[in-house]
């Protein structure tokens, strides 16, 4: 199993915790997509369930691992999906031993499979840990993640980034497709094998142009909404929150190209946009009219942020 390195404090953690025979009933991993929450979810039910690897070669996983996600042909994880899932619990474990749950994404339950589970929750059953996943804040009832221990996953320093990601090949130059991924070492990994090397340098130079008045904000958009949003939302909020951390006082190598932009944005300008872009992220998986959104976020552009 991927052994990354921004998870070691929260690994020490949880194995301290399960030692100690204090390993809480229901987790909540949370943070931004990228870092590996999934992997991390499944190397907690390995060390609960005494494994290595939690798939068969032929697929299977564990018979005492239940995990629940969102169908291939549905948006969302259903009541009937956690129902079932609540029913199983209720039976004795294959190996007398504990049963763990891993739900991923939990921010794609439906307000109804919500409330299925938080009975589950209030009342676990016994040897029972049940591992929830979401990358966004905002998406579950609070009655459910008062629940659960929260344990919150922070992107990396760049430089530990790459140097993880070189671990994987060292000749490409992974600062550029960082940028593209929000600072996201594992989806910049994605975003490589994608090709998407130059989107990372296309898009700075559209901000740049668009503050330069050579550039109409509504084109642009008009052309970032044929990229995958999945893509260019989150590459947004990283630079905007790498600019913030520059002003701040930090450094980025990956930011030169936008270093002279920045000296002329106010900072307080920067936090209010950060809050449009993360509203707009917030939207993705539901009602986001993407050329609008696009169109919102890079319209202030042509006037330095002043229009936030």
């Amino acid at each position: 199993m991927d052994f990354l390195p921004w998870h070691e404090k929260h690994w020490e953690a949880v194995k301290r915790s399960w030692e100690r025979d204090r390993l809480p009933h229901a987790l909540l991993l949370e943070g931004p997509q990228g870092l590996g929450k999934s992997l991390f979810a499944r190397r907690i039910a390995g060390l609960v369930l005494g494994i290595e690897e939690i798939e068969t070669e032929a697929g299977r996983t564990h018979p005492d691992l239940s995990l629940v996600t969102v169908p291939e042909d549905k948006k969302q994880i259903s009541v009937g999906q956690i129902r079932e899932l609540c029913g199983n619990l209720a039976m004795t474990s294959h190996a007398s031993g504990y049963k763990v749950v891993i739900i991923d994404p939990a921010d794609r339950m439906n307000i109804h499979a919500a409330n299925s589970l938080l009975k589950t929750l209030e009342e676990p059953t016994r040897d029972t840990i049940l591992i929830l996943v979401r990358s966004r804040l905002d998406t579950l009832p609070a009655t459910i993640a008062s629940r659960c221990q929260r344990l919150r996953f922070a992107t990396p320093t760049e430089d530990v980034a790459v140097d993880w990601l070189r671990e994987q090949d060292p000749a490409r130059d992974w600062r550029p497709l960082l940028q593209v991924a929000a600072g996201a070492p594992l989806a910049a990994r994605t975003a490589a094998a994608s090709g998407l090397d130059q989107m990372d340098e296309r898009l700075r130079e559209d901000l740049v142009e668009i503050a330069a008045g050579r550039r109409d904000p509504v084109k642009v958009a008009a052309e970032w909404a044929k990229i995958d949003p999945a893509t260019s939302l989150p590459w947004l909020n990283g630079v905007v929150v790498s600019l913030i951390r520059q002003q701040a006082g930090g450094s980025s190598e990956s930011l030169k190209s936008l270093q002279n932009l920045n000296q002329v944005l106010p900072l307080d300008l920067l936090f209010r946009y950060l809050d449009e872009v993360q509203s707009a992220l917030r939207r993705l998986d539901g009602a986001l009219n993407l050329q609008m959104s696009l169109e919102s976020l890079l319209i202030p552009w042509a006037n330095r942020l002043r229009d936030i």
